[in-house]
């Protein structure tokens, strides 16, 4: 085990050491002050070894003032989601997102997307995920569009696995034999 261990990390170290480094501009660095630059993320969370989700992103900027840590996804994000079987169950993406660590919550703007793996879509400019709560929210216009139906509305609400939620103000489009069935 610890020579598979030693040849991985060998071939590693000899691959990152032989690619190009990209140098920041004297711009670019001075706006990277207090910040850590990551570049292709990929986050694992996990609960009693099972995946639960996982993201990937382009770049991650960490804000390391302590008094406001925040880690941006300035190029947007992919996440999944995962069942207790490790079945893909969900994905969510945005192409802006912001997570604030001290108050233990997520603002995704720009184009955020919900896809289930039922087919079922949502829409809005804006979710914000409350870790403490266990809630996403909005209260920007949603659309969720499923087969033969769209619903629209502002304000939205569910919990963090998506599988019930709400809409405040509300506009459907419903076939009518889901409206008036016998």
């Amino acid at each position: 085990m610890r020579v598979i261990i030693l040849i991985v990390l060998t071939i590693f170290l000899q691959s990152s050491c032989s690619e190009k480094q990209n140098q920041l501009s004297d711009q670019e660095a001075s706006e990277l002050n207090n910040k850590e630059l990551i570049k292709d993320v990929h986050i694992i969370y996990s609960d009693s070894g099972k995946i639960q989700i996982k993201i990937k992103a382009p770049i991650l900027i960490r804000h390391l003032n302590t008094a406001d840590q925040k880690e941006e996804f300035k190029k947007g994000f992919f996440a999944e989601f995962y069942d207790n079987d490790n079945k893909l169950i969900n994905t969510l993406t945005s192409k802006y997102a912001i997570r604030l660590t001290n108050e233990r919550k997520t603002i995704m703007q720009d184009s955020v997307v919900f896809q289930s793996i039922n087919n079922e879509t949502m829409k809005t400019s804006e979710l914000i995920w409350d870790e403490n709560s266990g809630k996403l929210h909005t209260e920007k216009y949603v659309s969720i569009i499923r087969k033969n139906e769209i619903i629209r509305g502002f304000g939205f609400e569910t919990d963090e696995r998506f599988k019930t939620g709400s809409i405040k103000s509300i506009d459907a489009l419903i076939p009518s034999e889901k409206l008036f069935q016998k």
